[in-house]
């Protein structure tokens, strides 16, 4: 009996929804649907080459190759083929970027393959980014992927009390102020994690479409401290690198944990307009 009562609720709202659905007229947010359940994606397989900071000092790189791109960038190649490579660049202002130094990752890929590895003990401070590709050992070259610049050894000089002030200062104001409850929406707990990446852009190609919805949540953090001191990020111990700052980032697929962050610091999220 109760499930025939669990069934004939889903049934009602289902048509509730299809009821909504077909008024355009009326405004957004009359009726408020049963949120669709949430899927976390995941890791994404592609090509990709990160840079990072060294606790020992230094330029490191995180890189990825997905199969498909190695298939791809093979068949560029003669007879010969080509060895994955990972250059690191400085931008140079007026002249563009600078070879420092390049690595070769491995000396055949015939696949996929991920890794990690050291690119430069110590580098001057300055703007860097990251190439990865394959190479032949001559002229031969096709870049596969290409990272976010990445600051090195670049401090920045800030007034620590002045920062304090200000902090203390808008702690003060928020505990006097008075929150609105957030929406009562009904919460949802069957989200889950699936076997899955999330679709690509092509280009020249249609955006693809999504059954469900997908959610992929970063936690970054980044900072300062002196150099070469050893701080404790929240319970981590982390070494500051020469140039004094750090930054990190971390995935988060924890509904709960995700819940809670946004119960605390709600996002002004405005409901975007259907495209034609």
């Amino acid at each position: 009996m109760l499930e025939e009562e669990r069934t004939a609720i889903d049934i009602h709202q289902d048509s509730r929804a299809d009821e909504v659905g077909a008024r355009p007229g009326e405004e957004a947010g009359a009726v408020m649907a049963d949120p669709a359940p949430m899927d976390f994606p995941a890791l994404r397989r592609g090509s990709e080459v990160v840079l990072f900071e060294r606790a020992a000092g230094g330029v490191g790189a995180s890189w990825s190759l997905s199969s498909t791109d190695v298939a791809r960038a093979t068949a560029l190649f003669g007879p010969g083929g080509a060895s994955p490579v990972v250059r690191l660049l400085r931008a140079a202002p007026g002249t563009g970027d600078r070879l420092v130094t390049e690595r070769v990752v491995r000396t055949r890929v015939s696949g996929g393959a991920d890794g990690r590895m050291v690119l430069a003990e110590r580098p001057p401070s300055g703007d860097y980014c990251a190439e990865l590709g394959l190479s032949d050992g001559a002229e031969g070259w096709v870049m596969i992927a290409r990272s976010e610049p990445f600051a090195h050894g670049l401090g920045l000089d800030v007034d620590v009390e002045r920062v304090r002030r200000a902090v203390v200062a808008r702690r003060a104001v928020a505990a006097s102020v008075s929150v609105a409850a957030p929406a009562d929406v009904p919460e949802r707990d069957d989200a889950r994690l699936v076997d899955e990446v999330p679709p690509r852009l092509e280009y020249a190609r249609p955006s693809p479409r999504a059954e469900g919805v997908m959610v992929e949540a970063r936690l970054c953090v980044s900072g300062w401290a002196p150099p070469g001191r050893e701080i404790d990020l929240f319970g981590q111990p982390y070494r500051v690198g020469p140039g004094g700052r750090f930054q990190f980032e971390c995935r988060v697929d924890d509904p709960e944990l995700l819940r809670a962050i946004l119960a605390q610091h709600p996002p002004a999220l405005a409901p975007r307009a259907e495209e034609d």
